[in-house]
């Protein structure tokens, strides 16, 4: 009645068909198994394997907000929401966006779902034109590591080269970089449903065989029904699907490109419906009760595999067809060594730690003078053995260049904070002004080969300076070395209360005596 299957890195109990739970190893799962045997079927708590049958293509989490206000929910609480569903895969589709992809992994391995990686990306028909705002949508997923890249690639140059208010692909720049990917026509917004909408039905034959000549089987189109009888959600979307559905169809039927049935999910379950609804407003700057507001259908939320397959009853297959892109995809490790930038030596020296040495006692006798004292120099050379054991040299050459160069631009450069300023290295670099010996400061609280890790140097420079200190690193070491690190601003419970009193008419001295 009961088995084991061995299920990606882990192994599942199963009765039949059905997943009743994940284990981490096949002794728990033994010990797991005997236990069941023991029961009766009607004593175990049976999660059903609907995933198996149903794999959500289409997801957005707060990480969408980064583009548009228009998600509630964390990653977390989609992947515990899929595991009650017996789900066993988790698609990452944010809007124009894939900075979550690490967190979303991490949740998976946590919780025994396959995590796929993926991106609704914003489509125009010339990426370098920034005289509209208007974009169509397109969904990418990466098969495998391979397509991981493709899809960094392309969205890199779309935050870059593309950027007009969102981060914008277009047709030249897919044709550079689509290998290992899957693509669909995406929901109402994507080119395909726009050009069925707008009556132009010979073009949107024309951009499906376009998309299937370009990406062969991985391409395929996409269908979503959104009917709702919930009172004050949106009813036309469903119209508008419907029409574009039975279109969406017969292009299938002609040209023998494979359907996926979606559900454009925003939050978890259906009761947040309302929440979602308040956040709409909160976006789009509208009272709640305005009857011209823009309004969702509510039924944007993770469904069952019961619930979809009963949406598309009539089209089995699309259900079906979603557990063909899960089995295309590979089981990704996102684990991976850092990559340290490479400073660019001078000719007399070959070897990167040959002129760390180097530099660092000739800062050093400056520090120290000539006669740099025995216990200094253990001190230099096991830290100079270290940085070289853990592979830090051009690191280490690189901060002290930029810093230099700041110090001649008449940038005011700070005294260093951190961990940094227990490195005596550090110090002789002039990369910070504080004396480690003098203080007793521990080095092994910056770098540690024990808990290997990427250094982290905090520095600070003044406010008018530091463009200067960006734009020459910039120059030196190429544009597509450098970013800046993102920063994610989340809503605070007083901001969200005066948001909704706001939404609401309420009074602000009622507002305020609530927040």
């Amino acid at each position: 009645m009961y088995s084991i299957d061995k299920y990606y890195d882990h192994y599942v109990i199963k009765q039949g068909d059905n997943i009743l739970f994940h284990v981490d190893s096949l002794p728990e799962a033994e010990r797991e198994l005997e236990i069941l045997n023991g029961k009766k079927p009607n004593e175990v708590n049976i999660k059903n394997s609907d995933g198996k049958r149903y794999n959500n293509f289409h997801k957005h989490t707060h990480y969408s907000n980064i583009k548009t206000l228009d998600c509630i929910s964390k990653p977390e609480d989609y992947i515990k929401r899929a595991v009650e569903l017996g789900h066993t895969t988790y698609f990452t589709t944010e809007h124009g966006f894939q900075g979550n992809i690490y967190e979303a992994h991490t949740l998976c391995e946590q919780y025994g779902l396959k995590c796929i990686f993926g991106v609704e990306a914003y489509y125009v028909e010339d990426m370098y034109d920034k005289s509209s705002r208007s974009n169509y949508h397109l969904m990418l997923v990466a098969m495998n590591d391979n397509g991981r890249k493709e899809i960094n690639k392309i969205m890199s140059l779309a935050n870059t080269d593309g950027f007009y208010y969102k981060p914008r692909i277009d047709h030249e720049l897919l044709e550079r970089y689509h290998e290992d990917i899957i693509w669909s026509s995406a929901c109402l917004g994507g080119e395909i449903p726009q050009a069925i909408m707008h009556g132009d039905i010979k073009k949107a034959e024309e951009l499906a065989l376009w998309y299937r000549s370009l990406f062969g089987d991985d391409f395929y189109l996409e269908v979503q029904r959104h009917q709702t009888d919930i009172p004050g959600a949106d009813t036309s979307t469903y119209e508008k699907q419907q029409r574009v559905n039975e279109v969406i169809f017969s292009i299938a039927a002609k040209y023998g490109i494979k359907v996926i049935a979606t559900n454009d999910v925003h939050f978890v379950k259906k009761e947040d419906g309302p929440a979602h609804d308040r956040l709409i407003c909160v976006y789009t700057g509208s009272d709640f009760d305005s009857p011209t507001r823009m309004r969702y259908t509510q039924q944007e939320y993770l469904k069952s595999s019961e619930e979809m397959a009963e949406i598309f009853s009539d089209h089995p297959e699309v259900i079906s067809n979603t557990l063909e892109i899960a089995e295309k995809v590979e089981l990704l490790n996102l684990n991976s060594d850092p990559t340290p930038p490479i400073f660019p030596l001078p000719e007399e020296f070959n070897d990167s730690n040959d002129y760390l040495r180097h530099l660092t006692y000739e800062g050093a006798r400056k520090r120290y003078g000539d006669d740099i004292p025995d216990g200094h120099r253990e001190r230099i050379d096991f830290e100079l053995a270290t940085i070289k054991k853990m592979g830090f040299p051009d690191y280490f050459l690189i901060v002290q260049d930029f810093i230099c160069a700041a110090r001649k631009m008449g940038v005011w450069v700070g005294p260093g904070r951190g961990s940094a300023a227990g490195s005596v290295v550090a110090y002789s670099l002039t990369i910070t002004d504080i004396d480690p010996i003098k203080y007793d400061l521990l080095f092994e609280r910056f770098l540690n080969p024990d808990r290997i890790s990427m250094p982290d140097i905090d520095i600070d420079f003044d406010d008018e300076g530091r463009y200067k200190v960006f734009k020459y690193v910039e120059d030196k070491y190429g544009k597509d070395h450098i970013s800046h690190v993102v920063t994610f601003g989340t809503m605070g419970t007083k901001s969200v209360i005066r948001d909704i009193g706001r939404v609401h008419k309420l009074p602000l001295q009622e507002t305020d005596r609530l927040a």
